[in-house]
């Protein structure tokens, strides 16, 4: 189907049934777009596109920015039984569009599943050229009010019997913070990127710590730092981030993902997930820890468009 056959504009909250009937058909029920869908349209920053064919809406996708003058694109959703194709090529390049007004644009980027072969070709015709590779771990603890089934287990049932428990606090003061960031980039985390929620924030505009952020403290018996973990909640996505850790064994590291599991438990959240450089025991850790891959490792493709083409993004802005 030629791509004049669409019409775009900017989705709003009428759109929302619409939307959401789409949305129930993604992963099976288990898409994150009902808890961001209010926010994503009420955003005059960003850029909600529908694509619509007559007055029949078969598609959608999200521009927004994870820090000034760092476009992030997200939500891309294609209608399975909408019949038609070009649907997601058509949203890409209407995002673009809406990019090429945007002043003080300095980079465009999303993440890329790596067992959805269609998005990553896609995206590759169209000029996103591959930045880095990462991996998803994630777990769903029971108990939740949703019926979602959980996978996975808690941490301190995945570490049972590792020895000597780990004392752990939450790190508040500076100090505390300056000395859980200095471990934690020695560890291998932080290296350009703060990634959390399928999303990578450039440290070059961005902190990598937040003030809203859990830090967790681990130590030994003796008193000496054993290790950290950085925790944030994301009410959009309806999930917990374990965003960095650090830990001088098993028992350090069932110790702070357990600390952070009850915290993020006591305000209602059941999925757990991180994005994981392939550094040291970084992995073998999130397994000990309960978490597992969905597919495979090096699942998590990081895409941005070429620095040096950004003055050569298609032209006009987005329709609405």
């Amino acid at each position: 189907m030629s791509d004049s056959v669409f019409s775009f504009r900017r989705l709003s909250r009428a759109d929302k049934a619409a939307v959401m009937a789409i949305s129930a058909k993604i992963w099976e029920g288990d898409d994150y777009l009902p808890s961001s869908f209010d926010d994503w349209v009420s955003d005059e920053g960003g850029a909600f596109n529908g694509c619509f064919v007559g007055e029949r809406l078969v598609g959608f996708g999200r521009v927004g920015f994870v820090a000034p003058g760092h476009a992030w694109l997200e939500g891309l959703r294609k209608d399975p039984d909408a019949g038609v194709s070009g649907v997601g090529k058509a949203l890409c390049l209407e995002g673009l569009r809406f990019l090429s007004a945007a002043e003080g644009l300095r980079s465009i980027r999303f993440s890329a599943y790596a067992h959805n072969p269609e998005t990553i070709a896609l995206n590759e015709a169209i000029g996103f050229r591959r930045l880095r590779t990462y991996t998803i771990k994630s777990k769903r603890l029971p108990g939740g009010a949703d019926g979602k089934e959980p996978f996975g287990k808690p941490a301190a049932e995945a570490a049972r019997g590792t020895g000597a428990e780990r004392r752990v606090s939450r790190a508040a003061s500076a100090a505390d913070r300056s000395a859980a960031l200095d471990s934690l980039r020695a560890g291998g985390w932080f290296d350009g990127f703060r990634l959390e929620s399928w999303k990578a924030y450039p440290l070059e505009a961005s902190p990598a710590l937040r003030d809203g952020d859990a830090v967790f403290a681990a130590s030994s018996p003796s008193g000496d730092a054993a290790g950290y973990l950085v925790g944030s909640l994301d009410p959009l996505k309806g999930q917990a981030n374990v965003v960095a850790f650090s830990a001088d064994g098993p028992e350090a590291a069932a110790a702070l993902f357990g600390a952070f599991e009850e915290a993020a438990v006591s305000e209602g959240y059941r999925y757990f997930e991180s994005i994981c450089p392939r550094r040291g025991e970084l992995l073998p850790t999130l397994d000990a820890c309960g978490y597992v891959s969905w597919e495979s490792e090096d699942d998590f493709l990081l895409y941005e468009w070429p620095p040096a083409r950004l003055g050569s993004l298609p032209g006009g802005s987005a329709a609405g």
